[in-house]
């Protein structure tokens, strides 16, 4: 029902688009295709990743985005599902709704220090999947009185925001949506073990108003661009974003690879 309500949006889409350079299409999964939906155009490369020394560290940054968020249009909140951008930095929320697919939240987002899909505990990558094989949010936890000493010289600090929503991620333990408390300039960005953190103030939102137990997430990998039916919403509701990066500029996946430990949860 999840991969199909998603399916059956595409078929009012399939629109050709003009005066874009270079034209690119896309598969029902995102990836480069010789033919399929036409890709949205790419942002400049300023909005890029970007590398730089925080802490004594080097770190990928990005420009911020503002946040979307449309409690209004959902019609039934258990419905709604995640989409999370690697490439892009963005945890998108999405509702099937008839034939359609609606955009109901779009949050700025960190993923882990290193690119590339998780394999084992602590390979410091946060794992992906597909629309077929989506996780799942098995569990939402205060986390408001959770620690972490990151190794800085800070010591035991909060960490998470107000609320951790466990996933089951096919085999990796401990990956979660969680906030950023005392860490709030990683997102949008890379610096965690594994977890997906949001501002606090996103974290809140996104727990009041669209997740569930049960709520389909699906994590795409780097290369992975809009599906066809983000695209269809994107251009349906005017959606502005700063962040559409063309992945032949992406910085190398072991960009990071000296960043020290950041998360407790894998």
């Amino acid at each position: 029902m999840f991969v199909l309500a998603t399916m059956m949006s595409l078929a009012s889409c399939r629109r050709d688009m003009v005066g874009q350079n270079p034209v690119v299409h896309v598969d029902a999964d995102g990836f480069v295709s010789d033919n399929g939906e036409v890709a949205l155009p790419y942002s400049d490369d300023e909005t890029g990743e970007k590398l730089v020394d925080e802490n004594g560290r080097k770190v990928i940054r990005l420009v911020k985005d503002s946040r979307l968020s449309f409690p209004e249009k959902v019609k039934e909140r258990d419905s709604c599902f995640v989409v999370m951008s690697k490439k892009d930095y963005y945890l998108y929320v999405y509702e099937p709704q008839g034939n359609d697919t609606v955009m109901v939240a779009r949050y700025d987002c960190c993923f882990a220090s290193k690119k590339g899909d998780k394999v084992k505990e602590g390979d410091m990558r946060t794992p992906h999947c597909t629309m077929a094989h989506p996780f799942v949010i098995n569990e939402i936890k205060d986390a408001s009185t959770w620690e972490h000493d990151f190794g800085d010289g800070r010591g035991p600090i909060k960490a998470y925001g107000h609320y951790f929503h466990r996933l089951d991620t096919h085999g990796h333990k401990g990956i979660g949506i969680h906030g950023s408390t005392n860490n709030e300039n990683s997102v949008p960005g890379r610096g965690s073990e594994g977890c997906i953190r949001l501002l606090d103030d996103d974290i809140v939102d996104f727990r009041e108003h669209y997740a569930h137990q049960g709520m389909k997430v699906v994590i795409k990998a780097e290369e992975a661009d809009d599906m066809p039916f983000e695209i269809h919403a994107m251009k349906k509701q005017n959606i502005v974003r700063k962040r559409h990066l063309d992945p032949a500029k992406a910085l190398p996946g072991e960009s990071q690879a000296n960043v020290k430990s950041a998360d407790v949860d894998n």
